[in-house]
């Protein structure tokens, strides 16, 4: 890892199944006389909710998640939980740690395993989170050992700026920060600007019948960004079908040709969450991802899109709208959403080890 943060380029072409040393076992920890260490299924789904909002009310105390989230993760291709998971009970039934490694389905620049883990605030400083990170690396390795692939392997986890520990863990094993991300507000009480498109541009509420066009410009607009890979359909339709996801507040961009067909050229995607409103001190709408289809950048479609968001959610009578963005990105995304009126009030980082 570079001094400015950036994963390196690898310059071994030997496939990741002869790059990246694994063991022919991840043994699951055996730390804590009172814990039974055991995989998780989905049986145990309600329990690793329950988990998530004791740790995420320190960790990450703006993000709440639903039990959906843990239902779709579960279902997710690829995913083994016999395999790709480690769950500690301790004496009372109660669900104290759990660690999971999932490979990402596509692979364009880089093989990546994503680490997810938690330990319950009431059992941390035990060393519970170092053995239990150990079994991620120890699976993650695996993983990427599994890959006849000759592009870099990363193990990767996100860390929210309020989970100094988490940090401070993951640099201990070897995993160096590697991406910054800004998380951006905008009060919907300010004047919204209006931004006009050329024709034959037109802003239309997002419909099943623009799904998958709206997934392969998001892939285009993004295949050029830090870390990205493409967005499968499962993927896809697996956003789509949570709670959060607001169709109503979604939309596309469509071009119409002169014989009448409409391309959609943009898409943006909204999610509402109400369980966040609380744990941010104020009601919005989250903008989840906006692209633009290269050809059709330079027109301020991205800024009428936004524009177009903005007035929908305050019509709704929310207060602010929220998003995520690279603070590196190479499309200047982070200068675009400063200029319609967002201010970043949080950040999180990306933490890579690269084989």
């Amino acid at each position: 890892m570079t001094s400015e943060g950036v994963a390196p380029e690898v310059s071994d072409d030997r496939p990741l199944s002869v790059r990246v040393p694994a063991t022919a076992e991840a043994v699951l920890p055996g730390i804590g006389s009172d814990l039974i260490w055991r995989r998780a299924d989905r049986g145990d789904l309600v329990a690793l909710f329950e988990l998530d909002r004791a740790c995420g009310a320190i960790d990450h105390p703006r993000i709440v998640h639903a039990l959906d989230v843990f239902e779709e993760a579960f279902a997710r291709s690829g995913f083994d939980p016999a395999q790709d998971t480690a769950l500690a009970v301790d004496a009372t039934g109660r669900v104290v740690a759990y660690g999971e490694a999932y490979r990402e389905p596509e692979a364009a620049t880089a093989v990546k395993v994503r680490l997810n883990g938690q330990v319950h605030p009431d059992r941390r400083g035990e060393g519970i989170g170092t053995a239990l990170l150990a079994w991620q690396e120890a699976r993650g390795r695996q993983l990427l050992a599994g890959s006849p692939h000759t592009l870099p392997g990363w193990l990767n986890a996100g860390v929210e700026s309020a989970a100094a520990g988490q940090l401070r863990l993951l640099q201990r094993a070897g995993f160096a920060p590697a991406r910054w991300w800004s998380t951006m507000s905008r009060d919907l009480a300010e004047p919204i600007p209006v931004v006009a498109m050329e024709a034959p541009l037109h802003i239309a509420p997002y419909e099943p019948e623009w799904s998958e066009d709206a997934r392969m410009v998001v892939n285009d607009a993004f295949r050029d960004h830090w870390g990205t890979q493409p967005i499968t359909p499962e993927e896809w339709r697996s956003f789509e079908r949570l709670d959060a996801f607001s169709a109503e507040l979604s939309s596309v961009v469509l071009a119409t040709d002169a014989d009448g067909a409409k391309q959609v050229v943009a898409a943006l995607w909204t999610m509402v969450n109400q369980e966040e409103w609380e744990a941010n001190g104020f009601s919005f709408g989250y903008i989840e991802m906006l692209g633009v289809a290269r050809t059709w950048r330079g027109r301020r479609i991205a800024q009428a899109l936004l524009a177009h968001t903005l007035t929908q959610l305050r019509a709704r009578g929310l207060e602010r709208a929220v998003l995520d963005v690279d603070s590196d990105s190479p499309t200047g995304a982070f200068g675009l959403y400063e200029r319609v009126g967002f201010r970043e009030f949080d950040t999180s980082v990306t933490v890579v080890k690269v084989f």
